[in-house]
């Protein structure tokens, strides 16, 4: 996989490395998973200071996972192969730092964000937006940056519409194609409107402890932000716990905000599995006013899943206590 001329370049990047260095191998069932296993050994192979080591994170396409916040679901192949080097000596060794602007931008970033940089082997121009890029990541934990070869993931491409590479999505939202500056790109992070935060970014923010802080900003916003619902959606339990810590501290502070969640809840429930389900039936519980109540009867009559029914029955005591 690896021909003769990337070899070469990877002994003589190996030569100049002091200390070991782990990267992790996330784990799919996706048809390119061997492709990445491979790249992996054939990598750790060339270069002893390299470990590579499997992942139990969850994730619908392979890559490697070279610092928590950064993954890199691209073969470092071709052009790619001096930027993912250099990204690689970057984190190992902690620099070089970007210029002091930028470094004072990073260090003022308090809202975590995601950018996902699409690439592609050929490109003439994403080698350069990857040295532009990862370095941001690398010097800011708030930045999750996700870094995908397009055409080796067409189907991942195409649901972001993505039609040319370079392509760099902040939040799945606003979009740069081809280079970009940098400063443009911290701007628009540290400008952004958090009542558009997509699901990912509110994931990150919980996963990060920070449930009670989307409360607030909601609160302080008097918005339902944009992803929210789909974390209360989400099929990973643990999404939703987070979700729902949200939902409750809502419910106690601003009922009438909460109370916004209830249609959309109530709109998704006959499309979700039974845990959702039982989980949507906790949260219009603890936010729903007597029309929610009413809602709730109504389907109870058709419930058959013994859970669900217990779930409604709480749904309904708990409207009934406040009301």
């Amino acid at each position: 996989m690896i021909d003769t001329i990337a070899r070469q370049d990877i002994s003589a990047w190996e030569q100049k490395q002091t200390g070991k260095q782990t990267i992790q191998l996330i784990m799919t069932d996706h048809g390119e998973q061997n492709t990445f296993e491979s790249f992996g050994c054939d990598l750790a192979d060339l270069a002893p200071s390299i470990r590579v080591k499997k992942s139990d994170r969850e994730d619908s396409l392979p890559g490697f996972i070279l610092k928590e916040n950064i993954t890199y679901s691209a073969l470092a192949l071709d052009k790619e192969l001096p930027p993912f080097l250099d990204g690689l000596s970057c984190i190992r060794n902690h620099g070089p730092k970007p210029p002091e602007p930028i470094q004072k931008i990073l260090d003022q970033i308090s809202i975590p964000c995601d950018l996902t940089l699409y690439i592609a082997m050929h490109c003439p121009h994403c080698p350069g937006v990857v040295n532009t890029i990862l370095p941001l990541a690398v010097f800011s934990d708030k930045i999750t940056l996700r870094i995908i070869d397009g055409t080796l993931f067409p189907e991942t491409a195409q649901k972001d519409k993505v039609m040319s590479a370079p392509c760099l999505i902040l939040d799945n939202g606003f979009r740069w194609t081809g280079a970009v500056a940098a400063e443009e790109v911290l701007s628009m992070i540290t400008q952004r409107d958090v009542s558009q935060l997509g699901a990912q970014t509110l994931k990150t923010i919980l996963e990060q402890g920070d449930a009670l802080w989307i409360s607030r900003e909601m609160i302080r916003t008097e918005t339902i932000f944009k992803g929210f619902v789909q974390l209360l959606l989400a099929d990973i339990w643990s999404v939703r716990l987070g979700a729902m810590v949200v939902v409750e501290t809502l419910g106690e502070e601003r009922p009438d905000l909460a109370l916004k969640l209830c249609p959309m809840l109530i709109r998704a429930f006959d499309h979700k599995d039974i845990p959702v389900q039982g989980d949507i039936l906790y949260a219009l519980g603890e936010i729903g006013n007597l029309e929610t109540k009413e809602w709730v009867e109504k389907i109870y009559k058709n419930l058959e899943h013994e859970e669900l029914k217990e779930a409604a029955k709480d749904a309904i005591e708990a409207i009934d206590s406040r009301y």
